[in-house]
């Protein structure tokens, strides 16, 4: 498999003086893999916050922090793609600075606003804050998904850390400047990326864990009480959590590999494996469009939304035959008042918050 990958790259010059990861990542298949997975991820992007606009009835709290998070892929997407066709040699490139800065902001967005999302499923499933204080939770949210990553980007910028980085950890754009002492461009790797993304994989991988126990723990004893429509709205929510973050670590863990391999190989440049330049090129431009399957296309309001928007412009659309609307009606399709037949069991306020704002 890696042969016949390898065998399709664009053959190299062999007298270039561009470093290898450089070569690689600015391929043919590389480029096309990147901007294609990129472009879906804009788009998914956009829709998700167009239906947060649209419709009124999901604008809660969860559904909002899914939209930060959109935002943030949305920008990951446009300047990597942006930067892979700005290539730069050198650091003295402005747009290449440029273009890192406004990267290092948007990529620790997303990973501190998907943080942000498994602590407050953490907190209001598991430890059933108030209404207060969850306001004054999404204020800090605000203040530490926005702020500290404009505040490292500026100090990035300021001391010269951003530049041309040779594609050691990168794949195509332009992110930390290998054009200094090897302990402060591990540094500067580290507090613009890398650290607050293995952070990352940790902190959300427990906390939804712990919100999966949590569910669990308070549906046993009262599955016999409960419809089946509600425990179809439970099981689908557990599978969601469960994909949250291991889709989030698969896209971003080529990145990581490579960065550890960067460690690893020093003083020496890590030898070349082209495949995971190519899979952390398409891996890091893709949480976009992963959210938006994740969070619309596998979101049954969102899906009956997109379904009477479509009909409404041609009604056969989506034609669906009487057996499936039957099934549907049973098992997929919950009304709003579904909450209440939950709510005297006490397990309606994550039931709601998961079935009707993720």
């Amino acid at each position: 498999m890696e042969s016949a990958l390898l065998n399709s790259f664009d053959q190299f010059k062999s007298e270039t003086g561009i470093p290898q990861q450089a070569q690689a990542a600015h391929t043919s298949v590389n480029r096309i893999l990147s901007t294609t997975v990129a472009f879906l991820s804009m788009v998914g992007a956009v829709i998700i916050v167009v239906t947060f606009i649209v419709y009124p009835d999901i604008r809660t709290n969860s559904r909002r922090i899914i939209v930060y998070i959109s935002i943030s892929d949305f920008s990951v997407a446009c300047l990597n793609t942006v930067g892979l066709y700005n290539p730069a040699i050198s650091d003295s490139k402005l747009t290449c600075k440029l273009q890192a800065t406004l990267t290092i902001v948007a990529v620790l967005s997303s990973f501190l606003w998907t943080v942000n999302l498994s602590l407050y499923f953490y907190m209001t499933i598991c430890k059933n804050i108030s209404t207060a204080a969850e306001k004054r939770m999404m204020t800090l949210f605000h203040v530490t998904a926005w702020g500290f990553p404009i505040m490292i980007a500026v100090f990035a910028y300021g001391l010269r850390g951003v530049g041309y980085p040779r594609d050691m950890v990168s794949s195509g754009w332009c992110w930390i400047s290998t054009d200094k002492p090897w302990w402060q461009v591990v540094l500067w790797m580290s507090l613009t990326g890398k650290a607050w993304e293995i952070s990352a994989y940790i902190v959300i991988s427990v906390l939804f864990a712990l919100v999966k126990q949590e569910m669990a723990r308070g549906l046993i004893p009262r599955r016999h009480l409960l419809t089946p429509k509600a425990l179809e709205v439970v099981k689908k929510a557990d599978r969601k959590f469960k994909f949250i973050p291991i889709i989030f670590i698969l896209l971003r863990i080529w990145g990581t590999i490579r960065f550890f391999r960067f460690l690893a190989h020093h003083p020496e440049d890590p030898p070349l494996l082209k495949w995971l330049v190519v899979l952390h090129g398409v891996g890091d431009n893709s949480q976009g469009f992963a959210n938006f399957v994740l969070f619309c296309l596998f979101t049954d309001k969102i899906k009956e939304k997109f379904k009477l928007g479509c009909n409404s412009v041609k009604p056969y659309c989506f034609r669906i035959s009487n057996k499936n609307q039957v099934l549907d009606s049973q098992s997929t399709n919950f009304p709003l008042n579904t909450t209440s037949d939950l709510s005297s069991y006490g397990a309606g306020d994550f039931v709601t918050l998961t079935a009707y704002s993720v």
